[in-house]
């Protein structure tokens, strides 16, 4: 069914599907919306998702991934409307969650994003959460030269090589930040509290209420631990 799709033949992709009867399952039907799709009938492709629904067949991310590249092929065809970076973004963003990272770049290059470092940077956070040195690496190092007084390709690329326990590669990467003379923002949070916002920043003890909430935490993290002891004791 897959091969009849990529090679043109939707007619025959589908006669296969349909063939199938009881025996389809998620994978079949991604397979077949996503063929429709990749041939610009978004609306077929949405009529088959109404049809899975209507089996009963739950949806999975990969779902709504050929559902949002469906209508993005449509678009393209029937209305001439190109994807934006905002477009793209999300595509490749779907793509780096469901681990589907050649493909996600294989988009960036088909529709010519590759210069892009929002698109780039997604791809790249994708490289992180899956691991994967080889492509985040060629990656981080066209968004350095995108984007030098940036911290964020940095940051990125150094959690890549954490990952893989890769220290080396750690040290070089924040020798390199230093020497830019870029300072990586510390990490912040934000609490409402009777309709006022509080500010919490990472190393910052310049709250005029440092002292009470030091020791709020000391409270919380000592109930915390007794907590995993007594949870230790019960296992």
């Amino acid at each position: 069914m897959n091969m009849y799709a990529k090679c043109g033949s939707i007619v025959n992709a589908y006669n296969t599907f349909n063939r199938m009867g009881c025996s389809r399952n998620l994978v079949s039907w991604n397979t077949i919306i996503a063929g429709y799709g990749n041939h610009g009938l978004g609306d077929r492709a949405l009529e088959l998702f109404q049809d899975m629904k209507a089996e009963g067949m739950r949806p999975d991310s990969v779902t709504f991934l050929t559902l949002l590249t469906a209508c993005n092929h449509s678009g393209v065809e029937s209305y001439g409307i190109f994807p934006e970076t905002e477009h793209l973004s999300c595509i490749i963003d779907l793509l780096g969650r469901a681990g589907r990272l050649k493909e996600a770049e294989d988009y960036i290059e088909r529709f010519e994003f590759g210069g892009d470092p929002i698109v780039l940077g997604s791809l790249l956070a994708a490289c992180v959460l899956h691991g994967e040195v080889p492509m985040g690496e060629r990656l981080g190092k066209r968004l350095l030269k995108l984007e030098p007084a940036t911290t964020s390709p940095y940051v990125l690329l150094s959690n890549l090589y954490a990952t893989d326990e890769k220290w080396h590669g750690v040290a070089e990467t924040k020798k390199l930040l230093k020497v830019s003379g870029l300072k990586k923002e510390p990490g912040h949070s934000m609490v409402e509290v009777n309709d006022t916002f509080e500010k919490f920043t990472k190393g910052d003890f310049s709250h005029s209420r440092i002292l009470d909430i030091r020791e709020t935490l000391r409270t919380l993290s000592s109930a915390e631990g007794e907590t995993a002891i007594s949870a230790g004791y019960q296992n």
